[in-house]
């Protein structure tokens, strides 16, 4: 049976975030997520590279755009790299300096909640805030479990 993101197609939901200095510290905030009862599709890491991200990730998270199809991807890409603008707007200059971060959608936990998991794990510029619907986290037909 397949569970979908929290983050709702049509409303978009909360999210926290942070960044993180190296892998093992990113890798560390994804592990402490999933035990703290995070899915994996509500779960995403974002680097400037992506086979880092895809290293970070293992398969305990999602990356961007992965799974998504079609023409909206495309004209994702071109804009922003992919990446929604309230991520560019807070962390591109984290990315751009080689940091990792990482993302997750708060559905059975609180924003706040995760946040702070996030920066037990180490991470600096822990934000929240509500995402619009967006290509994120896991499209519902390929949610988990992974």
């Amino acid at each position: 049976m397949a569970t979908t993101s929290y983050l709702q197609e049509l409303a978009g939901g909360m999210v926290a975030a942070a960044a993180f200095e190296d892998d093992d510290a990113a890798v560390a905030a994804v592990k402490l997520l999933r035990e703290s009862g995070v899915h994996e599709q509500d779960i995403s890491v974002i680097a400037r590279d992506r086979r880092r991200a895809e290293q970070i990730a293992g398969d305990r998270a999602w990356l961007p755009g992965k799974g998504w199809s079609g023409l909206m991807v495309r004209l994702r890409k071109m804009i922003n790299g992919g990446l929604p603008k309230d991520i560019t707007s807070r962390y591109a200059k984290a990315l751009r300096s080689g940091q990792i971060v990482v993302i997750a959608a708060a559905g059975d936990q609180p924003p706040d909640t995760i946040a702070a998991l996030m920066g037990q794990a180490g991470g600096s510029l822990v934000e929240m805030w509500w995402q619009q619907p967006t290509l994120l986290f896991a499209p519902p037909e390929l949610a988990g479990p992974f």
